[in-house]
This record gives C-alpha cells, structure tokens and sequence, in this order.
C-alpha cells in the first residue's frame, strides 16, 4: 500500500481525499487504490488533529519535511497558493512523487520556479482542477464535437477579488482551468471589468481572445448563488451544461429548438451528470504520479497562473493584457 501525505490541513480536499482514500463506508471510497492517506502536516494544530480525526489519517507530523520522508508520494493542498512553492521544496528534495492542490502557485514567477525545480528533480508531477475530469466536462467535450466549431464559448463559476486565501484565483482558477481543457492554451488577450469595482460582493465579465479568432467569456461572480455553467456555440448548434447537479439543460434544449437551433450532444441526453469529479481526478492523480499517464503539459499549468494574474492586472490597470508576457 503505498502512503499519501497531506501538507496543508486548511482545505475542504482534506476532507475529500481521505473520504475516497481512508474511509471504507463512504460512497466515494476507492477500494482498489492500493493507497491511504498516511500522514498529514498543518499550520493550524486544532484544524489538522480535527482533520486527521475525522479522515483516519495515522500520523499528524511534525513538519512538511517529515511528511515528505514517511509518504510515498505527497499533496500540496493548503488554501493558499503563496506557500505551494515553499510546501513542495522538501518533497521534492526527497524525490517523491507530487500533485500541487489547484492553484499551483500565486504568481507565474512561482509557477515557473516551481516547474523548474520539478524537471529537474526528475520527480513525476501535476496540478489541476478536479472539475476537468468529471462527468460534466466529458459530457461537455462529447456535445462540442457535435456542435461544430466552437468559436465562441462562456464559462460561469464562483470567485471574488476580495477572497483571503489569495483573491480571484483561489475560485476562479476552476474555470480558467476548464477554458484551457476545451480550448487550449493560446490565449493572446484578456480584458476583464468588475461590478462594481473593488466591492465586497462584485461580479467580474473576463473577455479572452485566442490566436484562431476564438472568443471565450469568463464570468467570475461573487454576487450570486454558487454555481458552474459551461455553454458553447459551434457551427452546427450549442452544447450547453452545468456543472453542479442543478439541471438547466431543459430550459436549454427548449430555448435552443424555439430558435431553430440545431442542438449539440449535451445533458439533456444523459440526464444530470455525476458530481463524480473528485473521484474522477483522484485516479488522474495517481496515474500520473505512478507513471502510468502523462501530466497536464507543463506550460498549460503555467498558463493558467499567467491568466489569473492579467485578470488581476487587466483590473487593475483598466487595459487590455498578453497573458503570455507575464
């Protein structure tokens, strides 16, 4: 059986790798990983004994360094993207196997030194968002092959500026993330406006334009009810779904034959999808680290770190940015 440690105990993750990896009598438990969580380490002694309690974890170390040397392979996973650099150095000194929580890093000077240190260690890597491997962004990938060519897309999800655990890019990397699996990487531009500016509770509208002509909309919203939304307009239709387990494919599929649409494969053929992601993604981790699967290609992780801070810097700046140079 190989020993999973945590480093970091702030995180709800916490909670959801051990329900699939420690806790037999849950739902999401997977019987054949071959692999628990063995050791966890936090900054918070009270939250990370409560969390050791609550997910069976064995060993509550003393250090990221001890946690390092009694795991097989370690999770970065502390709300706050600054210390993923710092968190990952002594797992990475010892030669182990890493996944670095979503975001990877606070800032892409992080992102790139972090990438360096990986490639050169050898070590087997990645980083992403669970929400790419769930049944909503299959069953998103299956309808963007029978919509047509996508050239337009919008992506919906929960975040603000104004959040402490490193502002838009601690919930806004979830959709970033889902742009980049459906699109790809070669954004040129993005121009992004908040409603109202630097409110407690505002909305962001993220405007990002790609090198082939495509045009994708990022809806970053800290005032409204918490919610994922994929929609994709091709040449032959839409494909429209969410990403929670809240159904607006009906409303869809009616508004779109109202118009003449020609619909593209989405929910409404499959019924709701699974909120399956974090099972999903746990597997995606351990084929990666166990050399089974390649990573996410590194420079898509760094992207998506480069758009979190031009949608800061677009803000703050009321300009338009190239991701690419930052």
């Amino acid at each position: 059986m190989q020993k999973v440690g945590l480093i970091g105990s702030d995180n709800s993750h916490v909670e959801r790798f051990t329900e699939i990896l420690n806790l037999d009598d849950h739902p999401s438990y997977w019987k054949n990983s071959n692999a628990a969580v063995w050791a966890i380490w936090g900054e918070d002694e009270a939250r990370t004994r409560e969390a050791a309690s609550a997910g069976q974890i064995p060993v509550i170390a003393s250090s990221p360094q001890e946690v390092a040397e009694q795991c097989d392979l370690v999770f970065t996973i502390s709300r706050r993207a600054d210390v993923h650099l710092d968190h990952a150095r002594p797992v990475i000194e010892a030669g182990k196997p890493l996944f670095v929580d979503k975001p990877f890093t606070q800032t892409p000077d992080q992102a790139r030194e972090l990438l360096s240190l990986v490639k050169k260690a050898g070590i087997p890597m990645t980083s992403f968002s669970t929400l790419r491997y769930g049944s909503a962004a299959r069953i998103f990938k299956n309808g963007m092959g029978e919509a047509g060519l996508i050239k337009y897309a919008t992506y919906l999800g929960p975040g603000t500026r104004q959040n402490p655990y490193g502002g838009i890019i601690f919930y806004g990397i979830h959709i970033v993330e889902l742009m980049l699996h459906f699109h790809g990487p070669d954004v040129i531009s993005i121009k992004a406006v908040e409603n109202p500016p630097n409110g407690t509770k505002s909305n962001v509208s993220v405007t990002c334009c790609y090198s082939d002509g495509t045009l994708v909309n990022l809806a970053i919203l800290g005032d409204t009810s918490y919610l994922f939304h994929m929609l994709g307009v091709g040449s032959e239709g839409i494909v429209e779904i969410p990403g929670t387990a809240r159904n607006y494919a009906s409303d869809a599929a009616s508004k779109a034959r109202a118009e003449g649409l020609k619909l593209g494969s989405n929910i409404a053929s499959e019924g709701v999808p699974k909120a399956d992601h974090y099972e999903n993604g746990v597997q995606q981790i351990f084929a990666v680290l166990r050399r089974e699967k390649p990573s996410l290609p590194y420079d898509h992780i760094l992207r998506s770190i480069q758009i979190c801070a031009a949608i800061e810097k677009s803000l703050s700046e009321a300009s338009t940015i190239d991701p690419r140079k930052l």
